[in-house]
């Protein structure tokens, strides 16, 4: 065979070549004082969005609605290997690994053909490296590409031909026979057909036994080529992980690790868009008139639906609200006592005035508060709950103003979405036992009649939560019934950091006022030091956001559909399993909650689940 080299005989002088681009000095050195390149092919110069190759076999499952696929596809692969090495070849090829698939009611060629499609439109380019590979083949240096894989030849033309790059030399081991992974025989015909010396080579991957070690023990220069962008994540783990780290290789490329939006990119974003499935899938169920998508849980839900093509909801707003707002839309003179136990919740270790301002009442002055006994110096606690209660008694008619002006509002903001009495609605809720539904029924009941749906992500096994479901229609997408009642018990245990993806760049719905043109929500910012909360919070929505338009994007491509239990799973293991840069990121978060904040005190969301 005539050497491949002296197609490159007009190639410029290694002294011109010049590197524009960002590449490592070692590297530099290498490509300058080599003859010739050659590239590895998967996860070097292409790459797939996912975290492990083999989590490609889970994408197949879901097209053909086989759940054991991967542990069949695995299976084959092992049968072939052993084939060929009772019949003394060095390699397997795609045919032979379907000629040893089990049967099942999609034909073993239809699966193949299945495969090799989901490969090509898997693969493209890596942004790190393919510029690199572009500019070396302009500058005519001999470059090849070398890669271990059981695809033929034309796999790898038909990937490299939309770029304009099928010309370029292949040495595939399904095609040669040979390897680089065992005893790197590969490299010996490389050399051979190029008619270059072996230390005159350079071969540029990512594996440490197949593109370092073993070209080095043929005579070849290696680079150990590791991604600036490889994040590491157990393999295992559900396909919708396995994607979310893949996307941050390709597509999500410029998210910075260990941010906040990463963590919505990774958790936040497979929770929301699952949820939001599920709603859809309940909201036809349930013949739902209008979904509302309650402050502050469902700012990404109703953005996300927004953002969808036909999203396949029925009417839908972002309702502002809270337990807070709705309960004291339900107080009145006459029931004013009943509440006394609202009004004091979580109020242990706040000033006396601070029960005033979380329920955006102007509380008196210091020095009348002082008078009273009641002072800055002094903390709410169960000894002290009578003469807070007769306090709050006392100062009843300014909150009584707050309460009707909530009433008031209520009731022209269920007509400003558009609700008729009648109309079944879905009031959407992160969780977890019931009460801000309770709340909302119990506020507009004098108002408007209403059919209520509660939809929840998840319930918790509370007695709350029981007596509630006895009068209020409740559903939740994440049950004992579907999951675990353990993985109930973890998410219920974590809810304030589930909560976190849940949440909005906006303070807390206290209130609703009429405004000039719209109903308006009264905020409250909570007291103490409350951080960069809302910049968090405007982090892992982006982050969020991101995820949700890559996720859209890369189901079309593949063409593949999981359900709405499969998308949460990454929330699922990321309360399994701790991962110690997730948590040092949550535990940054401080007062997260305003309800319980306070001026005397800082808590983390660690303290939040301590005290839980």
């Amino acid at each position: 065979m005539e050497d491949i080299a002296n197609d490159y005989c007009d190639m410029p002088s290694l002294a011109a070549l010049r590197f524009s681009l960002d590449v490592a000095d070692d590297l530099q050195q290498l490509i300058t004082s080599a003859t010739a390149i050659s590239f590895d092919f998967f996860d070097t110069l292409f790459v797939r969005p996912l975290a492990h190759p083999e989590d490609a076999f889970d994408v197949l499952g879901c097209q053909f609605d086989i759940p054991d696929f991967r542990a069949m596809r695995r299976a084959a692969q092992a049968e072939a290997f052993r084939r060929m090495l009772a019949s003394g070849r060095k390699e397997i090829t795609l045919e032979n690994i379907y000629a040893c698939f089990a049967e099942t009611s999609t034909p073993a060629d239809v699966l193949m053909r299945a495969e090799y499609e989901l490969e090509r439109a898997l693969i493209e380019p890596n942004p790190e490296l393919f510029p690199l590979f572009r500019m070396l083949l302009d500058s005519g240096k001999p470059v090849v590409i070398t890669s271990d894989m059981y695809l033929s030849v034309d796999f790898f033309r038909d990937v490299l031909r939309p770029h304009g790059l099928e010309h370029v030399p292949l040495f595939i081991s399904a095609d040669c026979n040979a390897t680089k992974r065992d005893a790197g025989e590969l490299f010996d015909i490389l050399a051979s057909r190029l008619g270059v010396r072996t230390k005159e080579i350079l071969h540029i991957g990512d594996n440490e036994m197949a593109d370092v070690q073993r070209p080095r023990e043929k005579g070849l220069m290696a680079f150990h080529y590791q991604s600036k962008h490889l994040r590491s994540i157990k393999k295992g783990r559900s396909l919708a992980a396995s994607i979310g780290h893949g996307l941050l290789q390709t597509r999500a490329r410029d998210i910075e690790p260990n941010s906040y939006v990463e963590l919505g990119f990774l958790y936040g974003g497979a929770a929301i868009l699952g949820f939001l499935e599920w709603i859809k899938e309940r909201t036809h169920q349930d013949g739902i008139d209008h979904v509302l998508f309650l402050s502050r849980d469902g700012y990404s839900l109703e953005r996300i639906a927004r953002a969808q093509e036909d999203c396949g909801l029925p009417d839908f707003c972002y309702f502002l609200g809270s337990r807070t707002a709705y309960t004291l839309a339900s107080i009145t003179a006459d029931n004013f006592s009943q509440f006394f136990p609202f009004l004091l919740s979580g109020g242990d270790g706040l000033a006396p005035y601070e029960l005033l301002e979380r329920i955006g009442v102007q509380p008196p002055s210091q020095q009348i508060m002082a008078e009273l006994g009641l002072g800055t110096d002094v903390r709410v606690c169960p000894a002290l709950y009578e003469k807070v209660c007769g306090f709050l008694y006392g100062y009843r008619w300014e909150i009584l103003k707050v309460c009707q002006r909530n009433r008031r509002a209520l009731y022209q903001y269920l007509k400003q979405v558009g609700l008729q009495p009648g109309s079944r609605v879905a009031l959407v809720d992160v969780g977890w036992s019931g009460t801000t539904q309770e709340a909302f029924e119990q506020a507009i009941r004098p108002l408007m009649s209403l059919e209520v749906f509660g939809y929840y992500f998840c319930l918790a096994d509370t007695p709350e939560r029981l007596r509630r479901e006895q009068t209020q229609r409740m559903s939740a997408m994440v049950t004992a019934a579907n999951t675990s009642a353990a993985t109930v018990a973890g998410i219920y245990a974590n809810r304030v950091a589930v909560e976190l993806f849940f949440s909005a760049p906006h303070h807390s719905v206290i209130g609703l006022q009429v405004g000039t043109k719209a109903i308006e929500p009264v905020l409250d910012s909570g007291r103490g030091d409350t951080g960069n909360m809302q910049q968090i919070a405007r982090e892992v929505s982006k982050g969020i956001e991101l995820y949700a338009e890559q996720y859209a994007a890369i189901q079309r491509r593949l063409n593949f559909k999981e359900s709405p239990m499969q998308i949460i799973l990454p929330l699922i293991e990321l309360i399994a399993h701790e991962d110690k840069a997730t948590h040092d990121l949550l535990n940054k978060i401080k007062n997260f909650d305003a309800w319980g904040s306070s001026r005397n005190h800082n808590l983390s969301l660690t303290d939040y689940l301590s005290s839980a």
